[in-house]
Parts: C-alpha cells; structure tokens; sequence
C-alpha cells in the first residue's frame, strides 16, 4: 500500500509518520530509499510489514509540510484521488470532448442563467423561468455528462472509482479531467452546451402539475453569483435577466414554505469559505451561511431531482438518495443529553426541526446531527426522511457525482445492468471518505491559519466532552482541546455524555457552554490545538 506521511527524522533509517490515515505506526526507511526526501517533508510511501514493524520506500517527495497545498495533496492521496488524472483517461476524455451534440430540443433561445459561488469553475446547472397562467414553467438544465462518458471506458471507469470530486481549500481533485468538467460539459454562459433539462409546470403554491426530461441545447445568458443576486434581490444592484431571477426567487419561497409544511429538517449550519491568493495559499477564512440566493437554486434543485426519482421509479440502473429516520434509541439518548445541558424536550423524528429553532444554538444543533443517520445512495427508494420527500434522488451534479451520472441514464439511456447495490455502496463509502477528507482539510487550514496565535485569548464554544477533556470551537472555527489536566482536581464524564464534572468543588462544563480560552500550543499537521480554560462567558 502507498501512505501520505511526514518525514520526522534522518540517520541510518529515517522515520516516517503517516498522515490522514487510519494507520498510524511509524514507518522505517532506509537512507537510500529515501529519494532525497529531507526531515518534515511530506512524501509518498509505499509500504510493506515486517516482523510488526513497517518499512517503506519514498516513491514521491511532495515537499515541505510547511507549505498547505502540500498537506491538500497529501489529503488527497490519504483517499486514492488527486487532481491529474492517467493518460488514457485524459486521452478519452479528450477524443470525448471533440463530439458532436447531436439531435436534441433547441433552446438556444430561452432566457438562460447560471448561479453559482464566485469562485466556480466548472457549472452544473442552469434554470429558466417564466409564468403562466397557473403558476410557472420551470427548467432546471443540466450538463449532459453522460453524452461525453460512455459505460465501460476508461473515462468512466475512472469517474466511478473516484465517485465525486472532492474539494479542498483552493483546489480541487475533479471526477472527470478538466476537459471535460472545466470546458466542453461545464454550461458557461455565451456558448451553446449540450444539456439535459427538466421541465416542469408548478402550480402558484409549489406544487408540480407535470414534468418532462429531454435531451436539449442550451445556451447560459449569463453566468451570476450568488453574492450578485443576494445583492439585486435587497435592491442593492442590477444583474443580467432580472425578470427572470425574480420569478425564480418568488418560485422558490413558495417551494421552501411547502417544505416547511411538510416537514423539511432544518438545521442551519455553517462551512468555512477561504480567502486563496495567486499563489494558491489561503489568506483568510470565513463562515458560509444560507442566503436568498443559495435558497433559491437548493429549493429549484430540489424539485428537479424529486421529479426525476419519479421518473426513474421503474426504469433500471438508477440510484435514489436515501435517507432513513432516526430510530428510538437514538432519540431517547438526544432527550438525555438535551435534558443535561438544560433544555427539556422529548425528540421525535417530526419535531427535530422545531427542537433547533427554539434552542438557537450550535451545539444543539450538533446533538441532532450526530442523533439522525447520514444519508446514502441504494437501487431502493425507502424515501428522504431530512426532505420530508418519498421520491429523492441526485440528478443536477452529475460533473462531480457519480450517482448523478448513473441517474442520467436511467433516465435517458436504459441505465446499468450491472451489480447496482454493489456500486449503490461504493459511492456511499468514497463520499463519507471524502467528507472527512474535506472536513479535515478544514480543520488543518483553519490552524493554519491560527498559527502566529500562540498565547492569544480566544472565544469559544464547548461542543463536546470526553473523559479527557472538552472540545471547544473557537471564533475562528478552528476545535482544540482543553485537556483534564488544565483543569483543577478530577473530573469525571458524565453518563449522559455532555457534561464533565468535579464533584470536589461542585463544578461542572456542559455542551453549549461559552468559555474564553488561550491557545497553548497548536499543530496544524496533527489537528491539535491545546487550551486553557481562561474563564467562563
């Protein structure tokens, strides 16, 4: 096996610690199968056991551990993916490139609009809208993968080893080369694009009266972000096609109180978004939130991708987005753990929803999270539980999910005949890998960051404890730990799970305590930031 690792010492033998992995032995390396790989560098090992021990050989030295785009493509390799791809994937995806649409609907000339984050380089969908007598037609375009990847080569073997992209701060390990998801399939505005589109007729409340998918030729009249049309949308700027965005944005309120009525999991959230300069460091970081703009193209998304599980009901090789309820037990341990940290509710899966408005709060937001199961893909459709929707599945990414490019011909071409649970599982295992991958970029970048911030005193939020200590979330994002050895006398970790206690002096931290911390030491590499207790808030 090849593992991503950090060199951390030089002689006879040089040690390497393995990085992003579950394996975490130190590896042996002999000084001439070292590859002139200096102490700290970050480099590709290939690994093999001996006597209990493992030894290895360098056979790629990315460089400094220093640099943070190095540790991103040692991430990448923790899971099998990085940004280039074989030749012979990069030589069929570029004879793939060269092909004619073919005979499609041409709607070249309906007002068309991309919205997407500012820095977005390849673009999935796209939406037209206009009213009629009952309410809207809607279509939701999408790119028309499957035209370029056909089952069974290279190109789409590939794709469904890797199952998506995966997206780190600055950079990007794409599911197709850039021939592909950056140019010919990506719907940039000004060019005709081969699409798939959804057409929908949606009544003047949201609800859909027909829906039909085809095979079209779209052109995007302009491509606009979101931060544009929050803008436009609080009457702060003009955008190109604002009749259109308009009908879109009323379209899509109605959607998202139709989703409030039916019992759509809301839970807020936030993601960390970086600053990246030219040379692909990142300068700073902020928080992600909801807006109008973001709402607008989920909710259109949404209906599109319920209308095309309908369609697939009974058609073979499609794959439905799947996502069970919480069971009694796990919700019995939420109404514990609530209860601990002072607010009293009895969790049900239809009140979860209502549980997060009324706290308000982070933390308990994370209780929910870690009390529902995470969603899947599966031939069967058992419905969506956190849409509140019987008919799910995932067909407007197909550029960076596998699951999309499956549904699409389901949809269009007959679909697989293959082991479908079998693949069904594997694109559920690469996105849980790469969702820790990402979150762990995060969590490094974010330290990163903090890394001048020794002896700062932060504010900060308790979202966890364990018998060794609390998790805090700082203001930054970034989670340390303030060990139990930073606190006075003993303490014990409750049985509910959220409180540590000292019963000597009659003390106790809960989840959702607010603290003000100072950060004794961190180590970006390791993910480990150590704190100290300053005071609570």
């Amino acid at each position: 096996m090849i593992l991503p690792a950090v060199l951390v010492r030089r002689g006879k033998y040089s040690v390497a610690d393995p990085l992003f992995v579950e394996e975490n032995r130190p590896v042996l390396i002999a000084r001439k199968l070292r590859r002139g790989a200096e102490a700290g560098d970050i480099v590709l090992v290939r690994v093999r056991e001996k006597k209990r021990s493992l030894r290895g050989e360098v056979v790629r030295v990315i460089g400094t551990s220093e640099d943070p785009r190095n540790v991103y493509d040692a991430l990448f390799a923790s899971i099998e993916t990085s940004r280039g791809f074989p030749k012979r994937v990069e030589e069929e995806a570029e004879a793939a490139a060269k092909k004619e649409p073919g005979d499609r609907e041409d709607l070249t000339e309906l007002p068309t609009v991309t919205i997407d984050g500012a820095d977005a380089k390849d673009f999935d969908d796209a939406i037209s809208v206009e009213r009629t007598g009952e309410g809207y037609r809607l279509w939701v375009h999408i790119a028309d993968v499957t035209h370029y990847v056909e089952p069974g080569g290279a190109l789409d073997e590939e794709a469904a080893r890797r199952a998506n992209s995966v997206y780190l701060p600055g950079t990007v390990a794409p599911m197709l080369p850039a021939r592909l998801s950056s140019d010919v399939c990506s719907l940039k505005s000004g060019v005709e694009r081969a699409a798939v589109t959804v057409e929908m007729e949606v009544g003047i409340s949201g609800e859909t009266r027909s829906a039909r998918a085809f095979r079209s030729l779209i052109v995007s009249d302009a491509r606009l972000t979101y931060e544009d049309v929050d803008a436009f949308l609080s009457g702060k700027k003009e955008i190109e096609q604002p009749e259109l965005v308009g009908l879109a944005h009323e379209l899509s309120r109605k959607l998202k109180t139709r989703a409030a009525v039916r019992g759509k999991l809301e839970l807020g959230g936030r993601e960390p978004e970086y600053e990246i300069d030219a040379e692909g460091f990142p300068v700073s970081a902020g928080l992600r939130t909801s807006t109008p703009a973001r709402e607008l193209i989920e909710e259109l998304m949404i209906l599109a991708n319920e209308s095309v599980a309908k369609m697939i009901l009974r058609r073979e090789g499609g794959v439905f987005r799947v996502h069970e309820r919480p069971d009694t037990e796990a919700l019995e341990d939420l109404g514990k753990k609530l209860s601990a940290i002072g607010f009293q509710a009895e969790p049900t899966p239809e009140n979860l929803g209502a549980i997060s408005q009324k706290a308000k709060s982070d933390a308990v937001n994370y209780l929910i999270l870690r009390s529902i199961p995470r969603a899947f893909y599966s031939p069967s459709n058992t419905g969506h539980y956190g849409l509140a929707l019987e008919n799910y599945t995932h067909f407007t990414s197909p550029i960076r999910r596998y699951a999309d490019v499956l549904v699409h011909r389901a949809l269009l071409d007959g679909g697989e005949t293959g082991d479908l649970s079998g693949i069904a599982a594997h694109i559920s295992e690469r996105e849980f890998a790469s969702m820790i991958c990402e979150r762990t970029a995060d969590e490094y970048t974010l330290m990163w960051l903090m890394r001048d911030r020794v002896g700062d005193v932060i504010e900060g939020t308790i979202v966890s404890t364990a018998s060794f200590g609390l998790f805090v979330e700082l203001e930054t994002g970034a989670t340390g730990l303030v060990h139990v050895s930073k606190l006075p006398g003993w303490w014990e970790l409750e049985d509910n799970g959220v409180v540590l206690s000292n019963d000597e002096i009659g003390a106790s931290y809960r989840v959702g305590d607010r603290v003000l911390v100072e950060l004794m030491d961190i180590s970006p590499l390791y993910q480990r930031a150590e704190l100290r207790v300053v005071k609570r808030l």
